[in-house]
C-alpha cells in the first residue's frame, strides 16, 4: 500500500514539473515555449490590454472542455464561469510555428465528447498572428454572460492574420461579423469531423463565417482572399455577409458537402464574388462568380470539378454558378461526372460562359438558365465555345432548361443528348453555328415561345409544323476527328467547315485559343467549338518563383491592361492567351514586391516564354529597390531539353547593353546568339544548335551566357538528338 501511494505521489510530481497549469489575468509581455508542455488552461485566460503572448513553435496548449451534449456547459451561470474554458484577447496573440513544430489548441480531456470554448478575441485587441497552428475540438462559449463566441478564432476587432494553419472539428473554423480590413486565408485545412451539435446549433458547422458590421457602409468593399486552403466534411463554406469582394484561388474541396450554406441573397451590400484554379472532388459544392451591382466584374475560371460517382444520380450535382448585376465572366473550367453550369439572373447580368469542357453524367439538364430578377435590366447570357458531352450510363438528358431568359448560345458541340431544350415562361433562347447531337427532340418550348435555330449542325431535322424556327441549318453527320479520344475537333471532311454564319459577337478564338476566321476573312466561320485548321492566336507561357530562394511562387496575379488576369498556380505555373501584341505584364503577391515587366513580345502560332522572379518585402529597406534594377537576367530555356532548337528567354529591368553566347561543356564558345543594345523587359532568342561556322553541333551539355551591365549569368541546357 505504501509502495503504492508513492508512486502516486510520484506520477503527481512528474505531472507538476512536465506541464504548466493557466488561468487568470496575464499582465504583462510573456513566452510560451514547449519546454513547458502542455499549458493547460483551467479557467478563463484573459490577455490584457496591450500585452502580447508569444508562442513558440511546438508549443501545446489544452483547455479545459466540457461534455457537448449540454449547451449550459458553455454558459455563465450568474457569477459563475462556465464548466467549459476559453481564451480571452484584449491585447494580441502572436503564435508562429513551422511546418515540423506546429502549435497546438486542444481540449484538455480525451472524451471525444468533450469540447473547449475557443479564443475570442476583442474589439479593442490589437491584431494576432496565426501561423503553423492547430486548432481541434471547439465549441462556442460565453465570454461574458449572455454575449457568445463561436469559433475557434472568433474576432471582433475587425482583423486577425492566418496562414497555414489546420482547423479541424471545430464547430466554426473562423468567424467574425466586424470584419474592418482586408483579409487573407492562406494554405490552411478546414476539416470537419461531420459530428452532431445540440439546439440551437444542430447541423451550423462551418468554415468561415465572415460579415462587416451592416452599418455605417465601409469607403470600399474589404478584399477576402481564400488561397491555396483545404475544405473537407459536412459544413457551410463561407464567407457570407456584409462588404466583401471575395476572391477564391487555387483551393481544393475534397468531398466537401455543403451544410446550410444557401446562396446569399442578392443584395448589393454583400459584394461580389470570384473564382479560379480551384478544384472540387466529389461532395456538393461548386464554384462561380457572383457580381454585386452593374460596375462589378467577376470571374469564375480555370476550375476543376469531378464528381464520377453519385449514390443518387441527379441529386446534388457540382454546380458551375454564374450571378449577379455586373459583367460575369465564366471560362476554362473543366466539368466532369454529375455536374451543372449555369446562371440565375441572366438577363440582369451580362454572362460570358465560353472555353468550358463540361463532361456530365447526371440525368437532368446539364445547363440551367434562369432569371429570378423580375427587373430585365438589359443584360445577356452568351454561351459560345463550348464542348458539352454526356458522358453517363443512364438515360441521356436534354442539354438546356431555360426559364424567363433568352440567352444566345452559339458555337458550341453538344454531343450525346437525347434532347436540347425546354423552355419555360417568357422565353426565347437563340442558337446559332452549334453542332446539336440530340436522338430524340430539339426542344419543348411551353405555349407561345419559341427557339430559333440558325447555321446549326443537326442530328435530327426540325419536324415539319414544329413551332421551333429554323433558318440554314444542316442535317449531317459533323465527323469529328476522332471520338474514340474524345477528340471533336473536325476531320477534314467535316461539312461544318466554313459552314457557320459570322455573328458580331463572335471572339476571334475558338475554345483552344484557335483563331475563328474574321468576317472580312477569306473562310467563314466553322460550325461548332472547334476552328478547323486554325492557328493559335498566340500567347505567354511561364512560371513565377522567388528571386531570393529560387522556389516557385502560387497565387501570383499576372495582369495586362484590359484583359482578365491570370494567376500562378501551385506549381508556380501560369498560361495566358493573349494573342498576338506588345505587352507590359505587372506581377502581384501580398508578400512579394510587385514586378513590371515591359516589351513582352507575343507572335501569333507561338507562346512567349516568360520566367518572373519576384522579391520577397522581407528583404532589408536597403534592399527595397533591387527590383527595379539590379536582379539577375532570369535566364531560361524552353523547351530543355530540346531538338532542334530551343527558345532562351530573359528579363531586362532596363535598357542595356547584352551580349548573350553559347558556351560547350570544356567552357569554349560554340557561338554569340546576341551583341548590342535591348529594351528594358522580356526577351526571346532562338538557338538552332548551329555554332558560329554554321554546322551542327552534337547531343550533349550546353550553357547559355548572358552579360549584361554588372549582372552575369549561365543557364544549362541539354540538346539531345
Amino acid at each position: 500500500m505504501k509502495r503504492l501511494i508513492c508512486i502516486m505521489i510520484l506520477i503527481m510530481l512528474t505531472i507538476s514539473i512536465y506541464c504548466v497549469e493557466v488561468g487568470g489575468h496575464i499582465t504583462r509581455s510573456t513566452t510560451w515555449s514547449p519546454e513547458n508542455n502542455p499549458y493547460i488552461i483551467s479557467t478563463f485566460l484573459y490577455i490584457d490590454s496591450g500585452v502580447t503572448l508569444a508562442i513558440l513553435p511546438g508549443t501545446q496548449i489544452l483547455c479545459t472542455g466540457a461534455d457537448k451534449s449540454d449547451i449550459y456547459n458553455f454558459k455563465w451561470s450568474g457569477s459563475a464561469q462556465p464548466v467549459s474554458k476559453m481564451i480571452i484577447v484584449n491585447g494580441r496573440i502572436n503564435a508562429v510555428g513551422t511546418p515540423d513544430l506546429p502549435i497546438l489548441f486542444d481540449k484538455y480531456q480525451e472524451d471525444r465528447d468533450f469540447r473547449w470554448g475557443g479564443i475570442y478575441i476583442g474589439p479593442d485587441a490589437q491584431v494576432s498572428t496565426f501561423e503553423y497552428c492547430e486548432f481541434r475540438n471547439s465549441f462556442f462559449c460565453d465570454y461574458v454572460p449572455g454575449d457568445w463566441s463561436l469559433a475557434a478564432i472568433d474576432f471582433d476587432n475587425g482583423a486577425i492574420n492566418v496562414k497555414d494553419c489546420v482547423f479541424e472539428n471545430n464547430l466554426n473554423a473562423i468567424r467574425t461579423g466586424f470584419l474592418q480590413s482586408d483579409i487573407l486565408l492562406y494554405d490552411c485545412k478546414f476539416i470537419s469531423m461531420n459530428d452532431a451539435y445540440p439546439i440551437p446549433f444542430g447541423s451550423r458547422t462551418g468554415f468561415i463565417g465572415f460579415s462587416a458590421a451592416p452599418e455605417p457602409a465601409p469607403e470600399r468593399n474589404y478584399k477576402v482572399t481564400i488561397a491555396k486552403c483545404y475544405f473537407t466534411g459536412r459544413a457551410s463554406l463561407g464567407p457570407v455577409g456584409y462588404y466583401m469582394d471575395v476572391l477564391k484561388l487555387n483551393n481544393v474541396m475534397d468531398n466537401f458537402i455543403s451544410r446550410d450554406d444557401p446562396s446569399p441573397e442578392l443584395r448589393a451590400e454583400y459584394g461580389s464574388s470570384s473564382s479560379y484554379g480551384n478544384i472540387s472532388y466529389n461532395g456538393s459544392k461548386g464554384w462561380g462568380c457572383r457580381s454585386a451591382t452593374v460596375t462589378d466584374t467577376v470571374f469564375a475560371r480555370r476550375n476543376i470539378m469531378l464528381k464520377p460517382e453519385n449514390a443518387n444520380p441527379g441529386n446534388s450535382p457540382l454546380i458551375l454558378s454564374s450571378n449577379g448585376f455586373g459583367t460575369n465572366y465564366v471560362s476554362d473550367n473543366y466539368l466532369h461526372g454529375y455536374v451543372e453550369a449555369g446562371s440565375m439572373t441572366s438577363n440582369a447580368t451580362t454572362n460570358y460562359i465560353y472555353n468550358n469542357i463540361i463532361e456530365n453524367k447526371q440525368g437532368n439538364a446539364v445547363l440551367n438558365f434562369e432569371n429570378i430578377n423580375p427587373a430585365n435590366q438589359g443584360g445577356q447570357m452568351r454561351f459560345f465555345n463550348n464542348l458539352v458531352r454526356y458522358v453517363g450510363d443512364f438515360h441521356a438528358p436534354s442539354i438546356a432548361n431555360v426559364h424567363d431568359t433568352s440567352p444566345l448560345i452559339y458555337n458550341n458541340t453538344f454531343v450525346n443528348y437525347q434532347a436540347l431544350h425546354n423552355d419555360m415562361g417568357e422565353s426565347c433562347t437563340t442558337y446559332s453555328n452549334n453542332i446539336i447531337d440530340v436522338s430524340f427532340s430539339l426542344g419543348y418550348p411551353s405555349t407561345g415561345q419559341s427557339e430559333l435555330l440558325i447555321n446549326n449542325c443537326l442530328s435530327i431535322p426540325i419536324p415539319p409544323g414544329s413551332s421551333i424556327y429554323g433558318e440554314g441549318n444542316i442535317v449531317a453527320d459533323p465527323m469529328f476527328a476522332d471520338t474514340l479520344n474524345a477528340d471533336y475537333s473536325l476531320s477534314a471532311e467535316s461539312p461544318c467547315i466554313d459552314a457557320g454564319v459570322n455573328r458580331p459577337d463572335l471572339p476571334a478564338f475558338d475554345i483552344r485559343y484557335h483563331k475563328r476566321i474574321s468576317p472580312n476573312g477569306a473562310r467563314r466561320v466553322d460550325i461548332g467549338a472547334y476552328e478547323y485548321d486554325s492557328v493559335y492566336i498566340g500567347g505567354i507561357n511561364g512560371s513565377v518563383y522567388d528571386a531570393a530562394t529560387g522556389a516557385v511562387v502560387d497565387c501570383v496575379k499576372i495582369e495586362i491592361i484590359s484583359k482578365l488576369p491570370e494567376f500562378s498556380d501551385t506549381l508556380g505555373c501560369f498560361q495566358y492567351p493573349t494573342g498576338a501584341g506588345v505587352y507590359e505584364v505587372r506581377a502581384s503577391r501580398w508578400d512579394y514586391y510587385d514586378r513590371v515587366i515591359r516589351n513582352v513580345t507575343v507572335i501569333e502560332g507561338e507562346d512567349t516564354i516568360l520566367n518572373i522572379p519576384l522579391m520577397p518585402l522581407t528583404v532589408s529597406n536597403e534592399d527595397e529597390l533591387l527590383p527595379s534594377g539590379n536582379l539577375l537576367p532570369d535566364l531560361k530555356n524552353y523547351p530543355n531539353p530540346f531538338n532542334p532548337e530551343t527558345t532562351i528567354s530573359f528579363i531586362l529591368p532596363e535598357a542595356e547593353f547584352v551580349i548573350l553566347s553559347i558556351y560547350n561543356l570544356k567552357g569554349q564558345k560554340v557561338c554569340e546568339l546576341y551583341n548590342g543594345i535591348l529594351e528594358a523587359g522580356n526577351h526571346n532568342l532562338v538557338w538552332n544548335g548551329i555554332d558560329s561556322k554554321g554546322r551542327a553541333v552534337s547531343s550533349g551539355i550546353y550553357f547559355a551566357r548572358i552579360e549584361s551591365g554588372k549582372r552575369k549569368q549561365s543557364h544549362k541546357m541539354i540538346l539531345m538528338k
